[in-house]
């Protein structure tokens, strides 16, 4: 959470503000498979692994949100949509940032089609959003001295039937994600 100053009848006031943003979160079993491959990119390229607890994927970032918009986020963010599958079966990891990552190598439609309603919900409701293209991952590992990829993943399959509005909170472990809204299919 950061303080963001505003005026109010001519005095500063500070406003608190909350990161936040849409995921797709894996159950137990599929977060527990997803971070023992982050354990093996640890391996390969160093860095810091993800903890098990925060597996995800961003579907879309929003940054920091004053926190009393926080109920009016989530009131905007009912999208319906279709569950469907997808198969994380790829590894990657970009060296402009450090980031070990894992991806489906086919990204599902429905899933394009969840990011872009929520995108356009949120920029009706006047959030700002993030403008950069989708590119679908699970980040696992952090600040990671990336290489070449030449180790297959196992085909991990992945039933999405809901998605989640997270509160990201910093500490000195990293960041702390805490889920703050939940949105099931509309079948």
């Amino acid at each position: 959470m950061s303080v963001e100053p505003a005026r109010e009848s001519g005095h500063i006031v500070q406003r608190k503000t909350a990161r936040a943003f849409f995921a797709l979160w894996p159950e137990a079993e599929l977060a527990h498979r997803m971070w023992r491959e982050g354990q093996e990119l640890q391996r390969r390229f160093g860095g810091r692994l993800t903890s098990e607890a925060s597996v995800h994927m961003t579907l879309l970032f929003l940054g920091d949100v004053l926190e009393e918009h926080l109920q009016s986020l989530a009131a905007s963010a009912s999208v319906p949509f279709t569950p469907f599958a997808m198969t994380v079966d790829t590894a990657g990891c970009w060296c402009h940032n450090g980031v070990a990552w894992l991806a489906p190598s086919i990204t599902p439609p429905a899933l394009s089609q969840l990011v872009s309603e929520l995108t356009q919900a949120m920029g009706i409701a006047g959030f700002d959003v993030e403008r950069r293209p989708f590119a679908p991952h699970i980040t696992v590992v952090r600040k990671a001295k990336c290489a070449a990829l030449d180790r297959a993943v196992p085909k991990l399959e992945w039933r999405v039937a809901e998605y989640v509005l997270v509160r990201s909170a910093r500490n000195m472990d990293g960041s702390v994600y805490s889920v703050i809204g939940r949105w099931r299919s509309s079948n």
